[in-house]
């Protein structure tokens, strides 16, 4: 009796999970660009983010060294898509489509430099980033 209801269980659970991985749902698409990708933060949560079998399409940006973090993530084996944008000219490009927008870019403080210099070093990264998303990145679903 007990090794029949453990069997059934787990039989219905492994059912509950295949259903889950070859769900067409649109929750599961899902496209995620990362601004500041290619810095000590943006790189291991871009590697987090392309290791999700929720995200279909992640667009990675910084100001230098992008296309390198890209290619290296894109050897991972995952259903995540993975494009590399460089530079001031490609900062619309990266956010085109984008669902979510994560922004971990920033400068680190420097010898000297006070909290507020900081603050508004990066708040004005911060600004920039946010205008464009506010230019690509809205869309009126209904």
């Amino acid at each position: 009796m007990f090794a029949s209801n453990l069997v059934q269980n787990a039989g219905r659970t492994l059912v509950t999970q295949l259903a889950k991985k070859f769900s067409t749902s649109p929750a599961a698409c899902r496209n995620v660009a990362v601004m500041g990708a290619s810095g000590g933060i943006g790189q291991p949560l871009s590697l987090l983010l392309k290791n999700s079998p929720l995200i279909t399409q992640l667009s990675l940006y910084d100001i230098v060294h992008t296309p390198g973090v890209a290619a290296d993530l894109s050897h991972i084996e995952s259903k995540a898509n993975v494009q590399g944008f460089v530079g001031a000219d490609q900062l619309e490009a990266s956010l085109k489509g984008a669902e979510v927008v994560v922004i971990p870019a920033g400068v680190p403080r420097k010898p000297g430099m006070t909290r507020d210099d900081l603050f508004n070093t990066n708040a004005s990264i911060v600004a920039t980033i946010a205008q464009a998303c506010a230019k690509v990145c809205c869309t009126v679903r209904g």
